[in-house]
């Protein structure tokens, strides 16, 4: 009869004990819930998830460029969006630390399609597009060893501090600030004033702007729109996984480009698409000496660095 009882009260602690786990496992169920899907949503839907600026989409110039991107240039957008996976978690990242709407990380995508040695017949430079003085303005260095509007680091830091600056000027009309970014705040400033003399409306839309201003706006907002309706839309765009895709790596002396994908067993091409601003491919004698080199790769750089002894150019 003990040995029976003995039995039914191991048998209820085992009960109580699994019970108390099924509860602790409930407990913590909801945090690791917004931890899985913080880790398998895409940059993507990050980025849709926290649209702010209105997309107009009904607006006939709008329209124009979401029936093109969903039409003749779908393949594109998707080679676009491809463009873009080494890039897109850092600008993202940067946008939300300085608050700013996460959808301007479209921007370069209307700019140079996320080509990072890109240069407008204007020699504009870079994922964004950056003129030399802009550049200069805002600290980027440029000579015959480094071109800073095409470090993909230091070129985001410019751009998104200018268009904060342009926001800040157009009283956080972000469809000002997005036009200033393309033909200059003075020539946005100058139809604003035109037009109130005039005593006309001095929104964007009624603003007499350049050409390329006047396709720039809509072609953003059109992206945004697609953005935000992706899943609905059927939009095919590349899937960037919502982790860092790179890390910096700085160093004490130069190192051309050529041995640092050896030591990190990276493809050279994938190491100069990271760090497009050395001109010669080999860092600024002046410094500083930094690489963007893959997450994955990272760790086996350092080691096979620090195991080389790698001598100073």
């Amino acid at each position: 009869m003990n040995r029976f009882y003995l039995k039914i009260s191991t048998v209820l602690i085992i009960c109580l004990a699994v019970t108390a786990c099924d509860s602790l496992k409930t407990s913590i169920n909801p945090v690791t819930k917004i931890i899985r899907e913080r880790q398998t949503i895409t940059v993507w839907d990050r980025m849709a998830n926290n649209i702010q600026i209105n997309t107009h989409y009904n607006n006939p110039r709008v329209q124009k460029f979401i029936k093109m991107y969903t039409s003749t240039q779908a393949q594109n957008l998707t080679k676009f969006s491809e463009h873009a996976t080494p890039y897109l978690y850092h600008i993202v990242t940067r946008l939300e630390e300085l608050q700013l709407p996460t959808e301007l990380a479209l921007l370069p995508i209307v700019e140079s399609e996320y080509r990072p040695l890109a240069v407008s017949n204007k020699g504009a430079a870079g994922l964004w597009q950056l003129a030399a003085m802009t550049g200069r303005i805002y600290g980027l260095k440029q000579d015959y060893w480094y071109d800073g509007r095409k470090d993909v680091d230091a070129a985001t830091k410019a751009a998104l501090g200018h268009l904060k600056v342009l926001a800040e000027k157009f009283n956080n009309d972000w469809l000002l600030a997005l036009a200033a970014y393309n033909c200059g705040d003075a020539r946005v400033a100058q139809a604003i004033r035109k037009n109130k003399n005039l005593g006309l409306p001095t929104d964007y839309w009624s603003l007499s702007l350049p050409k390329e201003t006047m396709y720039f706006v809509p072609k953003f907002l059109a992206l945004t729109y697609l953005l935000q309706n992706q899943h609905e839309l059927g939009i095919n765009l590349a899937p960037i996984a919502n982790r860092p895709y790179f890390t910096k790596i700085s160093l004490s002396s130069q190192i051309n480009l050529n041995t640092a994908a050896e030591l990190a067993k990276l493809d050279v091409k994938e190491i100069k698409k990271l760090n497009p601003a050395y001109r010669t491919h080999v860092t600024h004698p002046e410094g500083p000496h930094q690489i963007l080199l893959p997450v994955k790769h990272a760790n086996i750089f350092r080691n096979n660095f620090a195991a080389k002894k790698v001598k100073p150019i």
